[in-house]
């Protein structure tokens, strides 16, 4: 057949435009901007052939002109800018021993919905503030200013130290009994004159005021520095923008959405967009309107109390939370609020120590949990005498609304329990401003006191305590109501439902070490010796149960390097026998882990082991570099666990070997 088949050619056209635009200037030196935007956006071309035979060349050479012009179509517009300042203490001689640092962030982001849904559902911004504060204290420079705190530091910092070049001890080169320039007992008997004259010379005194004074001053004087770095995040994202961004992010035409919120404002800009016709009137549109907020809290502290004796201190706190809603019109055109939700988390630094050591009896039975249990009644008064609904008491003695598993009673029972307070004092906020201390302590015995330093080139002890509270996921109740400016609507228990809804809280705790030593002796043999101490408790508000896992672990280990170890190496090539001197590395490692997994059910106050074991564990290995390319190593490993539950079995699991390694 002569019949031909015409096919027409398809275009497929990608023409970005990528801006970029940055720029720094340093008003002083404390006083420092910056601000960078980036600008994606792509040239708008016609469907169909752009040759110049093409009669609709002209309409397509007018429309990307037009579009280039335009500075393109815009996808997607970020935008950030940094202020920071330095306050200039050190430029005042008397705080020169302050820092302090701020900084004000601002982001602004455009995003431009698909083009097709563009003219309905309009496009998203979103603005975030950051403002952050770092302070320190130099402590010293400030004892430093005041001469005698100056004179009682150094010689406390003296005291123990080591002279350069001169190992502790005796001089062995002056006989014992005489000293260079002083005259012996004997020196004294033969020369009356001399023991006159020495009688007649008053022997020092100790003073013995100021030398509690100087300790005194050094225990006042034993925090060395302290920093503090606070930041606060705040950001909102605004759904069904209609207008697109100009210079700055702003459409100048109608000022929207305004220098303000570009630079991190957070006023409620809603129902001024909606009047102003700046947001989309479909009511199709489902994205929600969010605002977020994110506090961090930081503190750090050293102390030195006694020379080579660190305490470091920290404490923290975080809590992040986000609000979210649907901003949308109704088929009349009118905007309203609707599905309010609340959400978050939050976390701080913690101490549980009071209850740390207090042990279980042989049927897991807890004093601490029972006293949580009998803690309920006290909490359950507490709260009903700040609500005017609660009235009555219920068949078991708790106030209306306030029974035994009401999550706000729990809660509060549980602190103080675990924490060691009293039910009586403590708050019943269950998101607490302040941040409890952590810490960690070394001390440099060998440094410290000179009898070690004959025996050890080093001698550590080491302690520190690690403890957190924690929210893992918090959200409002829609069901939450009020009356009179207090909880009023009850769950299927009976139990007033709280304003926020907590599933579950957690605290955790870590003695890593509890106490811990690690030593190097003279002749270069190591010891480690080590006991750890973890508990991690989770209080469930869904089916009212305390979850409790524990650790106790101690470990000993101890290692020696043999130098110069021989070897001998015959040569597969030669036969010959090569000799090799290499360090022989030897370690051994033994430890004790018990650990528990322990439910304890509220209703029905029971205490059920549900998982466990207790692990014995042996670690021995000897290393020998052949080369400085092949190293050999062998090593056993083995270890014994015996659970705490009946079904399941003892297992024991060895591990040994002898491994090269080529480098």
């Amino acid at each position: 057949s002569d019949a031909q088949i015409i096919i027409l050619p398809t275009y497929t056209k990608q023409w970005d435009w990528n801006r970029i635009y940055d720029i720094k200037y340093d008003f002083s030196q404390a006083l420092k901007f910056d601000y960078s935007a980036n600008v994606n956006s792509y040239i708008l071309e016609p469907p169909g052939g752009y040759e110049k035979q093409n009669s609709n060349y002209e309409q397509y050479r007018d429309t990307v002109w037009n579009s280039i012009k335009s500075g393109g179509t815009i996808n997607r517009f970020n935008q950030l800018a940094n202020i920071n300042y330095a306050v200039p203490f050190n430029k005042i001689p008397i705080l020169n021993w302050i820092n302090l640092n701020a900084r004000y962030g601002a982001k602004y982001r455009w995003e431009a919905s698909p083009r097709s849904l563009q003219p309905r559902f309009g496009n998203v911004i979103e603005n975030s503030r950051d403002i952050q504060l770092n302070g320190g204290l130099r402590l010293v420079t400030l004892y430093d200013k005041v001469p005698f705190l100056k004179k009682a530091r150094t010689e406390l910092q003296n005291k123990g130290a080591v002279p350069p070049g001169k190992p502790p001890g005796r001089n062995a080169e002056q006989p014992k009994g005489k000293e260079k320039g002083k005259d012996t007992e004997d020196d004294l008997v033969d020369d009356p004159a001399k023991k006159a004259a020495a009688d007649s010379l008053e022997k020092p005194k100790k003073n013995y005021l100021k030398i509690a004074g100087t300790y005194t001053l050094g225990i006042l004087m034993s925090v060395r520095d302290a920093n503090l770095t606070y930041s606060r995040t705040n950001g909102t994202i605004l759904p069904g923008f209609v207008l697109e961004p100009g210079p700055l992010g702003n459409n100048w035409s109608y000022n929207a959405p305004g220098l303000g919120f570009i630079f991190g404002s957070q006023k409620d800009i809603r129902y001024q967009a909606a009047n102003s016709g700046w947001l989309s009137k479909d009511t199709l549109l489902n994205n929600p309107y969010i605002v977020r907020a994110t506090e961090n809290m930081t503190f750090r502290a050293t102390l030195e109390p006694v020379r080579n004796f660190k305490i470091d201190v920290t404490a923290d706190r975080a809590y992040a939370i986000t609000q979210q809603s649907f901003f949308q019109a109704n088929s009349f055109g009118e905007f309203d609020t609707s599905s309010f939700k609340e959400l978050g988390n939050f976390s701080m630094s913690y101490i549980i120590l009071p209850s740390s050591f207090r042990r279980d009896n042989d049927i897991n039975e807890s004093p601490v949990f029972q006293e949580m249990l009998s803690y309920r009644k006290i909490m359950s008064d507490r709260l009903a005498s700040q609500n005017p609904n609660s009235v009555g008491y219920d068949s078991l003695g708790y106030n209306a609304g306030y029974g035994a598993t009401q999550p706000q009673v729990l809660l509060g029972a549980f602190m103080a329990a675990y924490g060691g307070k009293d039910p009586n004092k403590i708050k019943l906020s269950a998101f607490p401003k302040i941040p409890y201390p952590n810490w960690r302590i070394t001390y440099n015995a060998s440094q410290g006191i000179a009898k070690l330093r004959e025996y050890f080139q080093s001698f550590n002890v080491s302690h520190a305590y690690r403890s957190s509270y924690s929210v893992g996921g918090f959200l409002s109740e829609d069901n939450y109501r009020e009356v009179g400016g207090a909880p009023s609507t009850y769950d299927n228990a009976g139990n007033f439902i709280p304003e926020t809804r907590m599933d579950v809280v957690s605290v955790t705790e870590q003695f890593g070490p509890l106490i811990g030593f690690d030593v190097t002796m003279k002749n270069s043999m190591l010891a480690r010796i080590e006991y750890k101490k973890t508990r991690n408790l989770s209080l469930s508000f869904v089916n009212n149960q305390l979850t409790e896992m524990r650790s106790n672990e101690f470990v000993i280990g101890t290692g020696y390097r043999f130098k110069s170890v021989p070897f001998k190496v015959r040569s597969l090539a030669t036969g010959k026998t090569v000799k090799m001197k290499s360090d022989l590395n030897v370690k051994l490692d033994f430890s004790i882990r018990d650990n528990k997994t322990i439910l304890r059910q509220i209703e029905e106050n029971n205490n059920q082991i549900s998982t466990g074991t207790r692990q014995i564990s042996v670690n021995a290995s000897a290393d020998y570099m052949i080369s400085q390319k092949l190293n050999v190593r062998v090593f056993y490993d083995q270890t014994l666990s015996k659970p705490h539950v009946s079904q399941q079995i003892p297992t024991s699991n060895t591990n040994a070997g002898i491994p090269l390694r080529f480098t």
